[in-house]
C-alpha cells in the first residue's frame, strides 16, 4: 500500500492530475465561497516580528521569511564543552561518520566531505562535509496538515559554528520558507539529524511536495544521531534509573556536556507559542522558542563529535562500561570485528570489576561470543560461551543459550562427544521448558546414539 508520500512524489514527478468537470465545479465554488487567499503581512509586521527575534527578513518573489543568524565562537562553551573541541571533532572525524554511516544507514549514500582542519585557516565560509537540522513544527505527531514553521540549521564556519533558522511569518509564505532553505542546504555535505529519518525529513519533504516543489534533500546523505545514541547511552539507566536511560537531547547534553537549560520552553508548549504570533503578529513569544532550537541544534553537533571521537580514539575514550559496551556494538553493526571485539573484552573487564550488573555482562559475553563466531574463530567464541555459562547470577536465558551453543560446538566441531552430553545434560538441569527442552533431548538422544555406535563389540573399551 503506498503512502502519501509515496503518492505525492508520483504527482510532483508527472502530470498534473486532471479532474472532471463536476468536481472541479465544486472546488471552484469552495474557493468562492471561503474568499481569496490570506493576504500578506504588512511590512512593517514582518519587520517588527524580525526585530524582536534580533533577524530580519528575506522577501522574494513567493513570499518572505525571517532569517536569525547566530555565530558561536571556538573560544565558547556549550555547558562544559568548548565549541573548539566540538570543532576539532568534526573535522577530523569523517571516517569515523562513514563508521557511524555503515552502523546505521538512514540513507544508501555515505558522507563525503573535507576531512582535514585546512580549511579552517583559509576563510572560506563552509569547512566541514556536515550540517545540522532541527524543526520545530504546529504539531508533535505530523501528518499533511502539520507544518514546519520554525527550520534551524547548523554548520561549521572559521572560528566556530554558525546557526541560521528560518521563521515563517504565515502560512502563506511557506514556499518562501521552502526555496530559502534549499538555496541554503545546496551542496553542504551529510546531512546529520535527531530523530530526522522518523520525523524531520519525513515531515519536511512532505511540505516540498505538496507544493509540487522537488525536495532538495533526496540525494543528501543522512545521519540519524538517535540511533547511535540509544546504543551508546540507553543502558546505563540499568544502574542509575529510567530517567537516566532516556536518550532525549535534554538528557544528553546533560550527561555529556553539563548543560542545564534554565527558562527553558517546553515541547507541548512550542505549536501555542507559534499561533499566538499568527494571529497577532507579535513575534516575543517565539524568542524562547528560538533559543529551544540553537539550543538543540549546538547539542546535536556535541553529540554527533563526541560519538566521533569515541569511534576514532577506541575504548579508551570511553567513561564508563556502559558507553563502551555501546561502542562495541557500534562497531559490530559496521562490520569492524577486531574492533568491536576489544571493546567488548574492555566492556567486560569493567562490568565484572564493578561487579553489580551480571546481566549486562552476560549480555557482553553473549555478542562477544556471536562477534567472534561471525569471524570464524570458533574456539575464541566457545571461550566466551564458557564464561557465559560460568557466570554468577547469570540470567537464565543467557546460561541456556550459552550450553546449547557449547553443546553443538562440542558435537560438531570439536567432535567430543562426552563434553557435548555433559553440556546437553546440564541444559536440561537448568529446567528449560518449551523449544529448549525438547531441542536438548533430541540433541542428547542423537549424542547417545553417536556414542552407543563408537562403542567396540560387546561394550566394553579397550584398556589403555
Amino acid at each position: 500500500m503506498s503512502t502519501l508520500t509515496d503518492r505525492l512524489r508520483d504527482i510532483v514527478g508527472g502530470a498534473v492530475p486532471h479532474l472532471a468537470p463536476e468536481l472541479q465545479a465544486g472546488r471552484d465554488e469552495a474557493a468562492r465561497r471561503l474568499g481569496p487567499p490570506l493576504a500578506h503581512l504588512p511590512e512593517s509586521v514582518l519587520a517588527g516580528a524580525a526585530r524582536a527575534v534580533g533577524g530580519r527578513v528575506a522577501t522574494g518573489t513567493s513570499g518572505a521569511v525571517i532569517l536569525v543568524d547566530r555565530h558561536y565562537a571556538a573560544s565558547e562553551r556549550h555547558g562544559r564543552v568548548p565549541i573548539g573541541t566540538v570543532m576539532s571533532a568534526l573535522l577530523g572525524g569523517q571516517e569515523a561518520l562513514r563508521v557511524l554511516t555503515r552502523a546505521w544507514p538512514a540513507s544508501a549514500r555515505e558522507p563525503t566531505g573535507p576531512s582535514d582542519a585546512s580549511h579552517l585557516a583559509t576563510g572560506t565560509e563552509r569547512v566541514s562535509g556536515v550540517w545540522f537540522l532541527d524543526l520545530e513544527t504546529t504539531g508533535l505527531a505530523g501528518g499533511a496538515g502539520t507544518h514546519a514553521f520554525l527550520v534551524g540549521c547548523a554548520h561549521l564556519e572559521a572560528g566556530g559554528l554558525s546557526v541560521r533558522q528560518f521563521l515563517l511569518p504565515g502560512y502563506e509564505h511557506e514556499r518562501a520558507l521552502l526555496a530559502e532553505v534549499g538555496g541554503w542546504a545546496a551542496s553542504r555535505g551529510a546531512l546529520v539529524t535527531f530523530n530526522g529519518k522518523s520525523f524531520d525529513v519525513p515531515l519536511i519533504e512532505t511540505r516540498y511536495l505538496f507544493h509540487r516543489v522537488p525536495f532538495p534533500l533526496d540525494t543528501t546523505s543522512h545521519v540519524d544521531m538517535l540511533h547511535p545514541a540509544r546504543r551508546l547511552w540507553r543502558a546505563r539507566g540499568a544502574v542509575q534509573g529510567s530517567i537516566e536511560a532516556s536518550c532525549s537531547l535534554g538528557t544528553l547534553e546533560r550527561l555529556l556536556a553539563g548543560v542545564h537549560r534554565v527558562g527553558d520552553v517546553p515541547g507541548f508548549e512550542i505549536p501555542s507559542r507559534y499561533f499566538q504570533f499568527v494571529r497577532s503578529g507579535d513575534a516575543h513569544p517565539l524568542e524562547a522558542v528560538l533559543e529551544h532550537n540553537r539550543l538543540d541544534l549546538v547539542s546535536l553537533a556535541m553529540v554527533l563529535a563526541r560519538v566521533l571521537t569515541l569511534v576514532e580514539r577506541g575504548p579508551a575514550a570511553t567513561t564508563d562500561p556502559y558507553e563502551c559496551l555501546g561502542l562495541a556494538r557500534l562497531y559490530d553493526r559496521a562490520g569492524r570485528a577486531d574492533d568491536a571485539d576489544v571493546a567488548y573484552v574492555r566492556a567486560i573487564e569493567r562490568l565484572e570489576h564493578v561487579g553489580r550488573d551480571p546481566e549486562s555482562c552476560g549480555e557482553a559475553l553473549r555478542r562477544l561470543a556471536w562477534c567472534r563466531r561471525r569471524a570464524g574463530r570458533a574456539a575464541d567464541a566457545t571461550d566466551a560461551w564458557q564464561r557465559l555459562a560460568d557466570l554468577p547470577q547469570c540470567p537464565p536465558a543467557l546460561r541456556r543459550e550459552a550450553r546449547e551453543a557449547l553443546a553443538i560446538h562440542h558435537e560438531h566441531r570439536a567432535r567430543d562427544l562426552e563434553g557435548a552430553r555433559a553440556h546437553a545434560e546440564r541444559l536440561l538441569t537448568e529446567q528449560p521448558g518449551g523449544r529448549w527442552r525438547e531441542a536438548a533431548e533430541h540433541r542428547l538422544r542423537r549424542i547417545e546414539r553417536k556414542l552407543e555406535r563408537r562403542r567396540p563389540p560387546g561394550g566394553l573399551w579397550p584398556e589403555v
